[in-house]
């Protein structure tokens, strides 16, 4: 059973006096650099427009950081199929360009190819796919700015993973070493179609390399499917889990290392009852026979028992997991017959389970807006008829739903899956952080995640599990000061991004503006409001607003403590954050 981990943001980086920001009219120096050769970039054809492939294709980021570099070290990949990587020097605000790989077999671009992909898994590799469904592993020396020239980088292996025809995007890489062997991790998304939706594809692939040797042979192959859209996913750091977060659960298909174990069928459960919790409160609800009479509901709960029945029929009945305030809880009873508990929490805790020990009879419902639907298809179940081993529950008709409703069965959700056990470790609902994005903070660390909390945004760093420890640490590492609400209301944003720092924050269009929202006020800016006869200053930021229609599409970000860089089609533009 996989453990609920709970989002505690740190009271020291929220502010609840901030008001906002405030408008600056004063253009933000910035740099402009053509680029020697245009950028690749291709499209979906007419077989890929789900909405899979829209998010893979349209928020491809084509701009590329080498963390393993301090300096300004940026990297595309042009139309000729050449690495280009761009160095930026923070003094003179010049920019240098250098060819450092030329990509093998250089494939046409046709319909239905992905764009090229570049990751940096240690100081000295590289891998690419060339998005026709090969990846290459390359030895690129040592990158930093500071040993001196850029050195041409060399292909170590080449292969055509997922088989002909195939295509996919390299998400992420990671190299490690263990006596005399170095392993290179790669993860792929693909997209597969069956006869009635896409489903999204993770690919675990590992290379094995021999010290003092050069030849790298796959050692593992794993994958993983599942409905829908990947918001987040990353490889644990010590490659023993896989971070997900996506509207739909993902389960093993294929693990070349060991045997994926198929869960046994288990009975259908009567689940008479569901429960909805908050840090605060916990709601049950039930549904009541039709032509139901109020006086025979009874409801009994202590500081660590409940009871719940009605005409001697006995719905909920056990131990409480944690001890509540009994004084304060209430019920409603809807002429359709639902009705609703409210029991308060005396500690504000997520709790595992409802009854100590569980309950087959309940189920936890993570998002608000699926009880109800959830207890019409499960009212046959508290009615007065029987009902029988081959009689099918009703179901819902999926022509009366939307493609946006269709791709969503349930609240996203963030879990670790364990790569040996292949089950769900730990899971974080989401239901009411909203994701936002992710940014690296730290080279050796997966990405951290930015999710909403109320009106702010906080920044959230998954650590590996410790040995010997059952809890999965993430801890919250920042904020954006009221960034949750006024993303929200850019509904033409493509990139979303902050410093690392958290000084501020961006929202990039496609083609138009681009949104940065600085924490600090402007010093020559105060603004004051009256209360009473007390007159106070207000806290805000600064937003600014850059128009870079001229440039054309926006094809990727990336923001540094000093500036904001943006690549177009045939441009590379540093910003300077004041």
């Amino acid at each position: 059973m996989s453990s609920l981990v709970e989002l505690r943001p740190n009271r020291n980086y929220l502010d609840h006096e901030f008001e906002g920001y405030k408008y600056n009219i004063h253009a933000l120096a910035h740099y402009t650099y053509e680029l020697n050769v245009p950028v690749d970039k291709v499209y979906p054809d007419d077989v890929q427009y789900s909405f899979v492939h829209a998010k893979l294709f349209a928020l491809h980021n084509h701009l590329v950081v080498d963390h393993w570099d301090y300096s300004y070290g940026f990297y595309y990949i042009d139309n000729k199929q050449q690495v280009q990587k761009i160095n930026f020097d923070s003094f003179t605000q010049k920019f240098k360009t250098t060819v450092v790989y030329d990509i093998p077999a250089h494939t046409e671009r046709k319909p239905g190819h992905f764009n090229l992909c570049l990751s940096f898994p240690s100081a000295n590799l590289a891998t690419v796919s060339d998005g026709t469904g090969y990846l290459h592993i390359i030895e690129t020396g040592t990158r930093s700015k500071a040993m001196g020239e850029i050195q041409t980088w060399q292909t170590l292996h080449s292969s055509l993973v997922l088989g002909e025809g195939k295509y996919f995007n390299l998400i992420d890489s990671r190299t490690r070493e263990k006596d005399d062997w170095e392993s290179l991790h790669c993860l792929l998304q693909s997209v597969e179609h069956n006869e009635t939706q896409f489903n999204s594809v993770l690919t675990w692939v590992t290379f094995e390399l021999k010290q003092n040797e050069n030849n790298w042979s796959q050692a593992s192959f794993r994958q993983l499917r599942g409905k829908g859209i990947i918001h987040y996913a990353a490889m644990e750091t010590n490659c023993s889990a896989l971070y997900v977060a996506s509207d739909n659960p993902f389960e093993f298909i294929v693990d070349s290392v060991s045997e994926i174990l198929q869960k046994p069928k288990e009975l259908q459960q009567q689940i008479i009852y569901t429960w909805l919790q908050t840090t605060e409160d916990i709601t049950i609800t039930l549904k009541l026979q039709t032509n139901f009479d109020k006086k025979l509901l009874h409801v009994n709960v202590g500081p660590l028992s409940i009871k719940v029945s009605y005409a001697g029929k006995v719905f909920l009945e056990g131990k409480l997991k944690h001890k509540v305030e009994s004084e304060f809880t209430t019920w409603n009873v809807e002429e359709s017959g639902q009705v609703d508990i409210l029991i308060t929490k005396c500690e504000s805790v997520i709790w595992d389970s409802l009854i100590e020990g569980g309950d087959k009879n309940g189920e936890q419902i993570l998002d608000a807006s699926l009880v109800e639907e959830t207890h019409r298809k499960l009212a046959h179940l508290c009615s007065e008829l029987e009902v029988t081993g081959d009689k099918l529950v009703p179901g819902l008709s999926t022509q009366e739903y939307e493609e946006c409703d269709a791709a969503s069965e349930e609240d996203t959700v963030l879990v670790r899956m364990d790569l040996n056990s292949h089950q769900v470790t730990h899971r974080i609902p989401l239901s009411v952080h909203q994701y936002l994005f992710n940014i690296k903070l730290a080279v050796d660390e997966v990405p951290a995640l930015a999710l909403r909390h109320d009106v702010d945004a906080c920044i959230w760093q998954p650590y590996a599990q410790l040995v010997n420890s059952d809890t999965w640490p993430v801890k919250h590492q920042g904020a954006l000061l009221a960034f949750g609400y006024v993303q929200s209301s850019k509904q033409n944003r493509k990139f979303v991004t902050c410093s690392p720092n958290f000084a501020y924050s961006v929202v990039c269009e496609a083609a138009t503006h681009i949104f940065i929202y600085k924490k600090s006020s402007d010093s020559n800016c105060h603004l004051r409001k009256r209360i009473g006869t007390e007159v106070t200053s207000i806290k805000h930021g600064q937003q600014r607003i850059i128009n870079v229609n001229k440039y054309g599409e926006i094809l990727g970000i990336h923001a540094t403590n000093e500036y904001l860089f943006v690549l177009t089609i045939n441009n590379l533009i540093a910003i300077q954050i004041e």
